[in-house]
């Protein structure tokens, strides 16, 4: 029943992804804002490719959960904050967005390491602080990564989605200080998690494919 209700909501997701796709493009196009912002927010459909392409590479079973939250975040902080320019005009915006990115990348760099570990098919809390270690290493690595290809994005479009010329550097520190913190509060609920001390929700989607991939449902 868990994986039917999770399927709706997926479903239900990705429509309301697909028009704020069309929306935010479309919007920034028709106003004659910057053409490469708004031909990206078009191009954020192909997200919803994306994933079944992955699943299918690695061959992963399906994890609607999962795939729903990470839909909901590009359409938060790509074309919500970057398309749209949310991050212009709501100055916590951004900080939410990265720390929210915290969160998540953290969760699927726990999703990572079940892939990647020798016994794929141990329990799930097995080697506890490997994973905790490895799913928030990984956060921030993307971090880095996303910091990066904001400023790309910045030399390409115009768009200075980091502030550099108003801050220099210090937008992107506080945007990589607030993702640390809400990687340590993740790291933290995954460690509580897998020893078992407590069952929190925000464990779900990374549990979610932890079923489909190794456990019960696997077999």
């Amino acid at each position: 029943m868990k994986n039917l209700r999770y399927g709706k909501f997926l479903l239900v997701t990705a429509v309301l992804y697909g028009i704020v796709c069309f929306a935010a493009g479309g919007y920034v196009l028709l106003s004659g804002g910057n053409a490469a912002r708004g031909l990206g927010g078009l191009a954020g459909l192909l997200f919803l490719l994306a994933f079944p392409l992955i699943r299918r590479i690695f061959r992963l079973k399906k994890a609607p959960l999962m795939d729903a939250v990470l839909l909901i975040f590009i359409a938060l902080a790509f074309h919500l904050g970057t398309v749209l320019g949310l991050y212009t005009y709501l100055w916590w915006y951004d900080l939410a967005a990265h720390c929210l990115s915290g969160f998540l990348f953290t969760l699927v760099g726990l999703c990572l390491y079940w892939m990647v570990r020798e016994d794929r098919s141990a329990p799930i809390g097995k080697d506890a602080l490997a994973a905790t270690g490895f799913a928030f290493f990984f956060s921030q690595f993307i971090a880095g990564l996303w910091e990066m290809f904001e400023y790309v994005g910045f030399l390409l479009t115009g768009h200075d989605s980091q502030n550099m010329t108003a801050t220099g550097a210090g937008d992107t520190m506080e945007d990589m200080m607030i993702c640390l913190a809400g990687s340590v509060i993740m790291a933290a609920v995954i460690w509580l998690h897998l020893r078992g001390k407590h069952r929190l929700v925000l464990m779900l989607p990374a549990e979610e494919f932890y079923r489909a991939n190794y456990g019960e449902a696997a077999e």
